[in-house]
């Protein structure tokens, strides 16, 4: 009994491994016959088919790049070849992008001419910043093909507005082949690549020529008016305003007309990077706006230190492109100096937001949009977000709305505020104004009013025999001051008069005899007035009469 149920257990146990060995080697099998019969390790490059009636095309997401292990620069036949035997990563998404390599980044696509006719179209790159840009092939006979793009491709356009890089390709009827695009950046590759006929390429050229020269000429009649209106009327708003607007300007044609390095040099990295030069030079362009409205609005904000510090905290811009340190916390610059703009903005602004008529608030809706924009396209250009037509042209296009309302509000609403301030100017229209002065030098100098602790406004008034907005128009617009501060400046050179004459009396009996209804009063005035406090000054003229 005990022998047969060994027998069973081992017959059992034997079943088991039996199995398991044969699901083992099943499962070798299986992956050996899979490695030998795998697809190759190197992607197969989409093809992009194309016909005589095929429309634009954004081909980003059809492309592949390479950005490490090769040294491979310029397009000669024996690169194509290595980078043939390289292995290529697909682009995701409608907008081609990846880091920027110093020697230059290596991309490929496929074509393919499905018609019956020899086809050509013309490869876009949607950039400016493009120093070098080149595009190689071997078509379908064997004959190895390149193209060049750069500053210097057409002379007509460098002298005002720079071409997009682009290329002329041709294929002939059923022919595919593999295009190599080498392209030397300025920056990281962040911009769509489109494939186009020649004439809807044509179409764009048109479309940028009209628009640098529409806001061009927009520009330069807004800057013409703001002079007209500054040499008639003296006001530092219409020079800082044009400035402003000119720098903006300036700004955006740099990046999207014309190419800075093209004009200065390519060797500097600030000048490789020049939106962040023109940045910080618009930064401090608007502040000095903000100054002159505040200005014009009687605001004291302007005179404040900080407000200029905050101003030139604009040289933080140009030091992102040059110091690693700073590239790396180039989000605390833009937090810092963007919320100071629209911080002060607001408080330069305070009195068009309360007045709350049709034209302020049109007029801070405008700067607003403009305030909007302009940080969507700085984020973009800090690459803290993807390409985005609304974030790289959205400023550009508003700049002509922008200067026209912007200046014609500006004048229509100094001019309105002129129109109130005559129209308060009728309480003296009534009256002898050189007479009233005389009556209240009198008053101050001869009667020594200002001795009476508790003198108000209204006491004065009476003794004058006029109104209280009479007299508080008098002393403001003959006086240049309030009268607070006017009954303040005659009681503290009494004051000093009598600190001479009774050096042993206390400061505070004297401050009482001036006029002053307490000694914390007296102190605050003194020194305001003359800088020192009462016993200071007693000391001081001791010594000198010494």
């Amino acid at each position: 009994m005990k022998q047969s149920s060994y027998r069973i257990r081992d017959l059992l146990l034997s079943n088991i491994y039996f199995r398991f060995l044969i699901l083992f080697f099943l499962g070798l099998v299986v992956a050996i016959g899979a490695n030998l019969y795998a697809a190759p390790t190197l992607p197969v490059v989409d093809t992009i088919r194309l016909t005589p009636s095929s429309p634009v095309e954004n081909i980003s997401s059809k492309m592949e790049y390479r950005y490490r292990g090769y040294q491979f620069r310029h397009c000669k036949p024996e690169t194509i070849t290595s980078l043939h035997q390289l292995e290529w990563h697909h682009n995701a998404g409608n907008v081609l992008r990846l880091k920027r390599s110093s020697s230059g980044n290596w991309l490929r696509f496929r074509l393919a001419n499905d018609g019956k006719e020899q086809l050509h179209r013309t490869l876009v790159l949607l950039w400016l910043n493009v120093p070098d840009a080149e595009l190689c092939s071997v078509d379908s006979k064997g004959n190895f093909e390149a193209g060049f793009a750069g500053y210097d491709l057409d002379p007509i356009w460098n002298d005002f507005i720079s071409p997009l890089p682009h290329f002329n390709i041709r294929l002939e009827p059923k022919e595919e082949r593999t295009f190599y695009l080498y392209v030397l950046s300025n920056e990281d590759i962040n911009f769509p690549v489109r494939l186009l006929s020649e004439d809807d390429y044509m179409v764009i050229v048109r479309l940028r020529s009209v628009l640098f020269l529409s806001v061009g000429f927009v520009l330069l009649l807004a800057f013409g008016y703001n002079l007209y209106l500054y040499f008639k009327s003296r006001k530092p708003l219409f020079l800082a305003l044009p400035l402003h607007l000119t720098a903006v300007g300036a700004t955006l044609y740099f990046l999207h007309g014309k190419e800075f390095a093209s004009i200065v040099g390519n060797e500097n990295n600030l000048f490789r990077h020049n939106y962040f030069l023109f940045l910080g030079i618009t930064h401090i362009a608007f502040f000095f706006y903000l100054a002159a409205w505040n200005k014009e609005n009687s605001g004291s904000v302007y005179r404040s230190p900080f407000f200029w510090l905050v101003c030139f905290t604009g040289i933080l811009y140009p030091l992102i492109p040059l110091y690693q340190f700073w590239y790396d916390h180039r989000i605390l610059v833009l937090v810092l100096n963007y919320g100071c703009m629209l911080f002060y903005f607001g408080k330069t602004h305070i009195s068009s937001i309360r007045n709350n008529t049709v034209y302020e608030m049109f007029f801070i809706s405008v700067w607003g949009i403009f305030l909007l924009l302009d940080l969507y396209k700085t984020i973009f250009h800090f690459d803290f977000y993807p390409y985005n037509r609304m974030a790289v042209y959205g400023v550009l296009y508003y700049l002509p709305p922008l200067t026209v309302f912007v200046t014609l509000l500006s004048r229509e609403i100094l001019r309105r505020k002129e129109e109130e301030g005559s129209n308060r100017k009728t309480h003296l229209s009534s009256l002898d104004v050189k007479d009233f002065v005389l009556k209240i030098e009198s008053l101050l100098e001869k009667e020594k009013i200002y001795l009476t602790k508790s003198l108000k406004e209204e006491h004065m008034a009476k003794e004058l025999g006029i109104t209280i907005h009479q007299l508080s128009e008098l002393i403001n617009t003959e006086f240049k001051t309030n009268f607070p501060s006017l009954i303040n400046q005659y009681r503290v050179e009494e004051a000093k008069v009598l600190l001479n004459e009774f050096p042993d009396e206390n400061t505070t009996e004297i401050g009482a005899k001036a006029g002053f209804s307490s000694r914390s009063a007296f102190y605050l005035e003194f020194k305001k007035l003359t800088g020192t406090n009462p016993n200071s000054y007693r000391k001081e003229s001791s010594g000198k009469g010494a």
